[in-house]
């Protein structure tokens, strides 16, 4: 007897002890569940590309390169850019690079050598930093993940009220979590929303967003002495908005337009190359890097051959199109090739040019008298 009292009393205390840590597990399992849905729900963010760029650029191991961070006169909109005096003694001009999507005022591959070469040379050189378009929003979504299967029923079918609809049911038999839950999808959505009709604003209006980056940057290089000219240089995509931003200002400013490896932007409302240049009157040079005779690209929009076909047909003297030799395989050679086909081009088309303008003279008429045949 005394055996089995000890042995029930074991028991009882060690289901006491049980039924404790139960309780307190359970208490604190309640704490945490509490905590949690108390606790403010984090919205998820994804770090911006442009910000992370502009942060990035916004200082060069260069100490000759000047970065520039101009207020364009919208608040909070500056100009970033890097710009180079001269380093000859002989001002030529200032130049004005955008640059394509997706890169950079300073990209290896081309315009760091265009930029650093000109400035070598004679000219001013401000190569502007470019917002990157707005991307198209993803499409919301209409339809659940999972959508059920019904079997197709035949006309003469009678439709039974109990084979009702899943969607039906779904409705039915919606439960108060569930339609909590749709009040936070809906709330976290909301912000969705507002960004996708800000990023909208921003496309629509993106070509005045360059149009003020070009203003400024030209009122820049205004200011130095001996800049009587500039060139709108623009790669790839930026050739699209250096032509327009020229056929906008080409009666109120000097300006000179070159394109290299041009071709449209995708961006919503964009203009497009062939129908601005023809309204430009100054000087345009098209320099790109296609082969000789394509295959299948000749009726594309972008293909140098639809531009040269379209300055023909309109006749434009001023426009001069030349292929540039393809790029060195040669990893460890720089890119200086480059810069000094589009200085030769320059100095060929727009500075002796201008200077062999300048300097016919119309004969006087003191002069045109002598030159008469006798009697």
């Amino acid at each position: 007897m005394k055996l089995y009292s000890l042995l029930l009393t074991l028991s009882l205390i060690s289901s006491n002890a049980l039924s404790a840590d139960e309780e307190a597990n359970a208490g604190t399992e309640k704490t945490a569940s509490a905590a949690q849905s108390s606790a403010p729900m984090v919205e998820r963010t994804e770090p911006s590309r442009e910000n992370n760029l502009r942060q990035a650029l916004s200082s060069h191991p260069d100490p000759s390169t000047q970065v520039l961070q101009l207020d364009t006169g919208k608040d909070g909109e500056q100009l970033l850019g890097y710009y180079l005096t001269e380093g000859s003694g002989i001002p030529q001009g200032g130049v004005i690079i955008f640059p394509d999507e997706l890169t950079h005022m300073d990209w290896p591959d081309n315009l760091n050598q265009i930029r650093t070469g000109l400035a070598n040379h004679g000219w001013y050189t401000l190569a502007v930093f470019l917002p990157q378009p707005a991307q198209a929003p993803l499409p919301k979504r209409t339809l659940p993940v999972l959508s059920p299967i019904k079997p197709t029923q035949s006309p003469d079918t009678p439709q039974d009220s109990s084979t009702e609809p899943v969607e039906a049911q779904e409705k039915n038999t919606e439960t108060p979590s569930d339609a909590a839950t749709n009040q936070q999808e809906n709330a976290a959505n909301a912000p969705a929303e507002a960004e996708a009709e800000q990023e909208q604003e921003e496309k629509e209006n993106y070509q005045e967003i360059v149009a003020r980056l070009g203003n400024t940057a030209f009122e820049h290089l205004k200011k130095e002495k001996g800049v009587d000219r500039v060139v709108v240089l623009g790669a790839g995509t930026g050739a699209t908005w250096a032509a327009q931003y020229v056929q906008k200002h080409q009666e109120q400013q000097n300006l000179r337009l070159v394109l290299l490896d041009a071709r449209d932007s995708k961006t919503e409302n964009a203009p497009r190359l062939l129908e601005i240049l023809p309204e430009i009157k100054t000087t345009i040079i098209d320099l790109h890097h296609s082969a000789r005779r394509s295959t299948n690209t000749n009726y594309s929009e972008n293909t140098p051959e639809r531009r040269l076909r379209l300055a023909r047909h309109k006749r434009m003297n001023n426009f001069h199109q030349s292929r540039l030799p393809q790029a060195n395989d040669n990893w460890k050679k720089d890119n200086s090739w480059l810069f000094k086909q589009v200085r030769g081009m320059i100095n060929t088309y727009i500075i002796k040019a201008e200077q062999q303008s300048r300097s016919i003279d119309i004969p006087s008429e003191e002069q045109s008298n002598k030159e008469q045949a006798p009697g």
